[in-house]
């Protein structure tokens, strides 16, 4: 290490932190502008202008929307749908009795 001005140190551990920080950096903003395109309300104005087609629902939604309440009850306390066999709410935790109310 004696051939290693005190400069050149520094340039190294300067270059060293670029490449070990850059990366992360970079990723981030990806990870953040990503974010921007999922948001919904950007893709309801772009729909709205006609920019892109309107959004069909994931598969996530419809698995939800058609597990959620099959029976049509509702919870008593907060209205929220129940599922079929369900003893408690999962939204409030309030106890759910049978059909018949």
């Amino acid at each position: 290490m004696s051939g290693v001005t005190t400069v050149e140190l520094a340039l190294r551990v300067v270059v060293a932190a670029v490449a070990i920080v850059g990366p992360t950096v970079l990723y981030l903003g990806l990870w953040r502008f990503l974010a921007w395109l999922r948001d919904d309300a950007l893709v309801d104005r772009l729909a709205a202008r006609g920019a892109v087609e309107e959004p069909r629902p994931a598969a996530v939604d419809v698995l939800a929307s058609a597990t959620a309440g099959i029976d049509g009850r509702r919870c008593p306390a907060c209205g929220a749908p129940v599922v079929a066999g369900a003893t408690r709410c999962r939204r409030c935790r309030a106890e759910i009795h049978g059909k018949d109310g």
